[in-house]
């Protein structure tokens, strides 16, 4: 049921109400209500301050909404919410018992234990590379009789099959045999010497026709004989079928001319096709199951062997080789077949699983609600990191402990409830139905008297100072990902993870406690997902993902973005590098005003220009690190200035300019190009379908390069370079 139609006025509900949702709502106050504290006797009831649009906003003081710029109204703190002295997560909606009810509840446990997944491919059987055998020519001559003149044939091992005419041969045999006779003749000869060399010579003379591929039985007919062959017969080397005839009678062949090939039919190679999404749940020594269409509802097995580590990108599947026994001949190469791989995730300890029903999957986004202890009816919205589905389960990779309760049937249900209290939900992450402090228009965030935006919320010196200590930590992982040194990169995510653990969020209470724990939630996720990024797509995914909720708490809690900008030294570098790497700035900042008035023209020629700006500067003047990390970035933004000036339309433009941008805001942090006059670094998290993208600008006006006049003001300040 979709109850959430669009956004109207102020005094305009965004959703459709329903019954089960009035009741739902209706009961989850009424929860609230109970235990309330009223004022009895003269007692003075504490007061905190909310929106009436934005309900989940508790602040201790009056002022402005920091989502919508509305003016606040006092409630009760225990009306509900986060009051002062209190913590209660954003998320958290309690419900009565005939609430539970309504919402058909129900519960698991998260656990942990091995999963099986049931993966299905398909694929074609192949020759074991293994067991095939060729015929070739040891030596030149002409081919007088083939004695297998069709393939298919099944032949065994010493089998005749060509007979060859070889002058060669001829001659060599005729060098054994006198090498013999000399033997016999020097053996009665005192001269040891001459003894040794006789006997050797007939050893070469017999290695030889052995290298020329004739067997010690056919060399002892020789010696037999007395007398040299002008042809030789040529045995099969193995016992098998006959899959590829090569010569002919009468044709003549050099040394290493192939002219059978012989297959071994017992053991063959099924090729199976696996999708990227599969290769993790596929290990060596798996069993498969598959049927082909000559015997339908018979089930052949073989044992995964090999697993191919190159990746088809037209196809974009992965080869997995089975060996398959066919003691029976039934199986033929070519057949198609249909596979079932059963793989249990087998870790130590076992991986965290959840059913499947339990979370709530949009986009890249996970929503789990969970049982609070000791609380019936109350539950808790989570944002967790998922691993891989195996059939009923999910893997959870972050978000949940072992032993606790999920709700695996009812949660649509509560995620409506709190969408409708403009709590953060699935549909409304940040809650409200918006994002708190972006922009799409001319407005910004409302002043307070004291001249700080609305949002910015009273903390603790010390809680501050924790705050400020993740900036430095933070910018080192942007750093990383922008100079494609994934390595630095992971380095950086995991010393991130470990300063987000050390804030202490006992300092803190009431909304700012509440602010807090969403946002560090995200933030733990955001690192988690960076640890785990594998492609660069994923990885500047994840870093946009990471900014925004960066930004997010910089402008709940008063942080400055000048703290962020100035957390790295610049890298040494002379003045004339300087000035070159000021020229393609000033290019670049062209292109920006450009694609912002929509003007693709005049954007390419900015583009042409900034090339042309990147074609002059000396790399001869940077040693060192300095050095490494300009060809790095100057490479990247080459690359995309390449895209932009290939680009067919405006959307392969922008994103070009994004690339471009990421490697430029790095060179401005490393070089100091900020230091003549500030850069300012601004995001816009709806650019590229959520994706998120930034630039940057001389001034803090925004004006959007990624929509132009459809949204120019959408964005917001993140970085002051200086």
């Amino acid at each position: 049921m979709v109850f959430v139609v669009g956004w109207g006025d102020a005094d305009e509900r965004p959703w459709q109400e329903t019954p089960w949702t009035a009741a739902l709502v209706g009961t989850a106050h009424a929860q609230e209500d109970h235990g309330r504290v009223h004022d009895h006797g003269g007692q003075k009831r504490v007061e905190v301050w909310t929106c009436s649009m934005h309900p989940q906003i508790r602040l201790p003081n009056p002022g402005k909404c920091p989502i919508c710029g509305m003016d606040l109204i006092p409630v009760a703190a225990d009306e509900g919410g986060a009051a002062a002295g209190t913590k209660e997560p954003l998320r958290r909606l309690a419900l009565s018992e005939t609430a539970r009810r309504l919402a058909q509840v129900q519960v698991s446990p998260v656990e942990r234990k091995p999963v099986e997944v049931s993966r299905r491919l398909v694929g074609k059987l192949d020759y074991d590379e293994r067991r095939l055998a060729y015929i070739t020519s040891w030596v030149s001559g002409r081919l007088d009789r083939l004695y297998v003149d069709f393939t298919g044939t099944v032949v065994e091992k010493g089998r005749p099959m060509i007979s060859l005419y070889s002058p060669e041969l001829l001659a060599a045999q005729s060098e054994l045999i006198h090498a013999v006779r000399a033997a016999g003749d020097l053996g009665r000869s005192g001269l040891e010497s001459l003894r040794s060399t006789a006997v050797q010579t007939m050893e070469s003379a017999k290695e030889k026709l052995r290298l020329w591929g004739l067997s010690d039985a056919q060399i002892q007919d020789i010696l037999r004989r007395g007398t040299p062959s002008d042809h030789m017969t040529i045995l099969a080397p193995m016992s098998g079928t006959v899959v590829q005839r090569d010569g002919f009678e009468g044709m003549y062949v050099k040394t290493g001319t192939r002219i059978y090939t012989i297959a071994d039919l017992s053991s063959l190679w099924l090729k199976l096709d696996a999708y990227e999404s599969d290769v993790p749940w596929i290990r060596v020594g798996d069993r498969v199951r598959f049927e082909t269409e000559s015997y339908p509802g018979h089930a052949f097995v073989g044992t995964v062997a090999f697993i191919d580590p190159f990746l088809d990108e037209k196809t974009r599947t992965i080869k997995v080789r089975v060996d398959v026994p066919n003691p029976d001949g039934r199986l033929r190469p070519g057949m198609f077949v249909r596979a079932e791989l059963r793989a249990m995730l087998v870790e130590e300890p076992p991986p965290l699983v959840v059913p499947i029903t339990a979370p709530l999957i949009t986009g890249k986004r996970a929503v789990v609600y969970v049982a609070v202890p000791d609380q019936p009816g109350t539950y808790e919205g989570r944002e967790v990191v998922l691993g891989p589905r195996a059939d009923r389960y999910y893997v959870v990779r972050h978000g949940l402990r072992e032993g606790e309760l999920v709700v695996t049937s009812g949660n649509f249900k509560i995620d409506s409830a709190l969408q409708i209290l403009a709590k953060p939900s699935m549909m409304t992450p940040e809650g409200g139905g918006a994002g708190a402090m972006h922009q799409h228009g001319e407005a910004g965030p409302v002043p307070t008297e004291g001249g700080s935006a609305a949002g910015t919320l009273q903390i603790p010196d010390a809680f501050r100072r924790q705050l400020m200590a993740v900036l430095p930590v933070f910018q080192a992982v942007r750093d990383a990902v922008a100079a494609q040194d994934w390595t630095a990169a992971r380095t950086a995510y995991g010393d991130l993870q470990k300063a987000l653990d050390r804030v202490d969020d006992s300092l803190l209470d009431g909304h700012p406690w509440m602010v807090w724990d969403e946002l560090s939630m995200l933030l733990k996720n955001d690192v988690i997902v960076g640890l785990d990024a594998k492609r660069e797509g994923e990885r500047r995914d994840a870093l946009a993902s990471l900014e925004g909720h960066m930004q997010r708490l910089m402008t709940q809690f008063g942080l400055k973005h000048d703290k962020m900008g100035n957390t790295s030294k610049p890298l040494e570098g002379p003045k004339a590098f300087r000035d070159q790497l000021g020229n393609v700035m000033a290019a670049y900042l062209e292109t920006h005003e450009a694609l912002a008035a929509d003007k693709n023209k005049e954007a390419l020629a900015a583009v042409e220009r900034t090339r042309t700006a990147l074609g002059q500067i000396d790399m001869a003047l940077l040693t060192d690190d300095a050095h490494r990390k300009g060809m790095q970035l100057l490479e990247n933004i080459r690359k995309a200035l390449a895209l932009m000036e290939e680009s067919k339309d405006v959307e392969t433009l922008r994103k070009g300019f994004a690339i471009v941008s990421e490697a430029m805001a790095v060179l401005a942090e490393d070089f100091g190009l900020g230091a003549a006059r500030p850069l300012y670094r601004i995001r816009c998290p709806m650019a590229f379908e959520g994706q998120g993208a930034t630039w940057l600008q001389v001034d803090d006006t925004v004006r959007n390069p990624y929509y132009g006049a459809r949204m120019l003001r959408c964005g917001e300040v993140i970085e002051v370079i200086r």
